[in-house]
């Protein structure tokens, strides 16, 4: 399809400037009725029925060289079957032969000025100018000339702005076409708006709750857009769709903590260490979960549980001495970061943790007035220090930049560090 497509958009498009499909059916030509009458006949009936029943066996089955040929033959004896017409249509975009999607376009093309008002018609036809954009896409990304991959680009945008409006089409006719939804969600996704995406996938899975790459994927953009409980839900579906990827059950349990549900949260993972008893992860959410809840003698308890099963997490590592910073044992939070800088030293929440230490004990050191001297302020110059340490790892990046731009009111400058070191014979924020 990549070839047959593609060659005759690269000519057109270079050539022209326009865009070109070809809607020449294959040697399985769209069917005529020469009669062009109604068949009444009972026997006809008949006929049509058997030619239905076989044409879908063979759909099923994915014998779609055979289903072409059932629906043919009802078509020649009924051409207002919508019905075989439709099936006929699908037939030919799922074969495995790829150059027959000219086929479906015609009769996609043609189903909708036979029957109008029929939803599927439509999202055949968007799924076929889909399909179409991603083929050109894919010449674009392979084109070494900049010009004609530009080109290409600019046909990849026109056949995907052609496949939504079919798909909106879809949607306007039939309420409950959660395949035409989803679809719409997929390209605003493409295009980056993450927002508009979202709207269409909950109409999709509002409609068909069954649909588990949908929901893979809301649940990927709830947690960028911070939407925890949302996201808990997503994973809660996923869970219940996937029973045997534990996985789920505890992203569920995680982002239902985030949301303070901690007792919910707790009953979810104590239900997946049932199940699970020799995966550390369990105890490790747990024991997170525990800590966000302010019980950190538990908290400790379930972590140290999933150390003893796999020491060699970083991330572990990192959880505990969080913990434990958090209850002000500086010593102890300090030799788990040891520990997880000698399991990964380039993983980016190592840094975000050592910075978080640093800080809080600078923070325990400011005055009930507020007033921050420089040896507090140097403090937080180091901890911004320990801070861009992260910015190196994607992960935690952004958490880390975060962190920065909350100090940077808070650290000395230059000036000020230069007299420190001048008066007091001390680095600052080294």
């Amino acid at each position: 399809m990549h070839l047959r497509i593609g060659y005759v958009l690269l000519v057109v498009l270079i050539g022209a400037g326009t865009i070109f499909v070809s809607c020449a059916p294959q040697e399985v030509n769209q069917p005529r009725n020469p009669q062009q009458n109604t068949v009444n006949d009972e026997q006809m009936q008949e006929q049509i029925k058997m030619h239905l029943s076989l044409g879908w066996e063979n759909y099923k089955n994915k014998q779609y060289d055979r289903a072409i040929e059932q629906f043919r033959k009802v078509l020649e004896l009924d051409p207002q079957n919508e019905k075989a017409y439709k099936f006929f249509a699908d037939a030919c975009l799922r074969h495995p032969d790829t150059t027959f999607i000219d086929t479906a376009l015609a009769l996609y093309m043609d189903g909708i000025k036979k029957f109008p008002s029929t939803a599927c018609f439509y999202s055949g036809l968007g799924y076929v100018y889909q399909k179409m954009a991603a083929s050109v896409q894919s010449l674009a990304d392979s084109t070494t000339d900049s010009v004609t991959a530009a080109r290409l680009y600019d046909g990849s945008k026109k056949f995907e702005l052609l496949a939504m409006d079919n798909y909106y089409r879809a949607v306007s006719i039939r309420k409950d076409d959660a395949l035409s939804a989803s679809s719409i969600g997929t390209i605003w996704l493409r295009q980056g708006n993450l927002d508009s995406a979202l709207v269409w996938f909950e109409k999709s899975t509002e409609i068909d709750s069954s649909q588990a790459g949908i929901w893979d994927v809301m649940a990927k953009i709830y947690v960028a857009r911070g939407l925890n409980e949302k996201a808990a839900t997503a994973y809660g579906h996923l869970s219940r769709l996937n029973p045997d990827d534990p996985e789920y059950l505890l992203k569920m349990g995680q982002f239902l903590a985030k949301t303070g549900k901690f007792q919910e949260a707790s009953q979810i993972l104590d239900q997946y260490l049932k199940s699970y008893p020799n995966d550390y992860r369990g105890y490790q959410y747990m024991g997170l979960v525990l800590a966000a809840d302010n019980k950190y003698k538990e908290a400790l308890e379930q972590l140290k549980k999933a150390e003893e099963l796999n020491s060699g997490s970083v991330k572990l590592m990192c959880d505990i001495a969080a913990t434990y910073k958090d209850m002000k044992r500086y010593d102890s939070a300090k030799s788990y970061i040891l520990k997880a800088k000698k399991i990964d030293p380039n993983f980016g929440y190592i840094f975000i943790v050592e910075g978080d230490i640093v800080q809080q004990i600078a923070m325990d050191q400011v005055p009930a007035s507020g007033e921050l001297n420089m040896e507090i302020k140097c403090q937080f110059a180091t901890a911004t220090n320990i801070f861009r340490m992260a910015l190196r790892d994607p992960d935690w990046s952004a958490i880390a930049q975060n962190k920065i731009d909350y100090l940077k009111p808070y650290i000395p400058t230059r000036e000020e560090i230069a007299a420190y070191k001048f008066i007091e014979g001390k680095d600052c924020g080294e």
